[in-house]
């Protein structure tokens, strides 16, 4: 007997993220490089010195513990530290998904500093700050990256100001939702009440969002989902119809056979003898 567990990833938010470059900084903040645009966005972690940096047209304090988010196009200027040794690290992002993310932190163009609630060896940020950023360490891309999406879900973490961000329009965020859901789920044995309850959202309402949105309901979105695969899966002729059924979340053969042949109006066998590759 085997017993599986799994943890839905709704992951396709923060999927356009890229990270461009990363390092680390010593020296006077009145060096040559500042101050400067830049058309990406800089994180960067204040590990020594501490003033004032001009953001812009704003002025904010920094100290040894602040994130300091450099947002696209604003001019950074820190003479306010001039004569005070600066130590950083940092990385360059770009990304659709990015400003969400920065959001949900509290990291604004109009607020970008702040201090992490967790601090030290035992914060997840500043951790995984110090890994990226290490110069003894030369990684690819991907483990680059990876560990920068870690820094990005810690900053959510320790953020002092967590916030979700606004919402414009509800029916397309919560249907939108529902879709990744069914299109990550569909292989198991979900109803649309875990739909619902994933949404965090009634049954019947989610129904009439979905209905609005889509013209059809949330189960029939699901039969649909599930009849795509299974259908891609009988022209393949990939496995028995018993093993696709349960692949796309119908332990029961019959039960298949039956939303099946009420979809496409002949049983599953007869239309993989129709529709087979050669």
């Amino acid at each position: 007997m085997a017993e599986i567990t799994t943890q839905f990833c709704d992951s396709a938010s923060y999927t356009e993220v890229s990270l461009s470059q990363y390092g680390r900084f010593l020296g006077d903040a009145d060096t040559p490089i500042l101050p400067f645009l830049n058309e990406r966005t800089i994180i960067a972690y204040i590990t020594a010195g501490s003033g004032t940096m001009k953001l812009g047209n704003s002025l904010h304090s920094v100290e040894a513990g602040s994130i300091a988010v450099f947002f696209p196009g604003v001019c950074i200027n820190c003479t306010g530290l001039e004569g005070q040794q600066v130590a950083a690290m940092w990385l360059e992002l770009d990304g659709p998904a990015l400003p969400e993310v920065l959001t949900r932190a509290g990291l604004t163009p109009q607020k970008p500093i702040l201090n992490l609630t967790v601090s030290g060896e035992q914060s997840e940020t500043i951790s995984a700050f110090t890994r990226l950023t290490d110069p003894e360490q030369d990684y690819g891309p991907l483990r680059a990256t990876g560990i920068a999406l870690e820094l990005l879900d810690g900053l959510l973490r320790e953020t002092p100001r967590p916030c979700q961000p606004k919402v414009s329009n509800l029916q397309h965020y919560y249907v939108d939702k529902s879709i990744r859901y069914i299109k990550a789920k569909y292989p198991q044995d979900i109803s649309v009440e875990d739909v619902a309850q994933y949404c965090g959202l009634n049954r019947s309402y989610l129904g009439k969002l979905f209905r609005d949105a889509t013209g059809i309901t949330t189960q029939e979105y699901l039969i649909r989902q599930r009849m795509s695969v299974a259908c891609d899966y009988l022209k393949r002729g990939a496995a028995p119809i018993a093993t696709i059924a349960r692949s796309v979340g119908y332990p029961n053969q019959l039960h298949f056979s039956r939303a099946f042949h009420k979809v496409f109006g002949i049983p599953p066998r007869e239309w993989q003898k129709r529709n087979r590759e050669k």
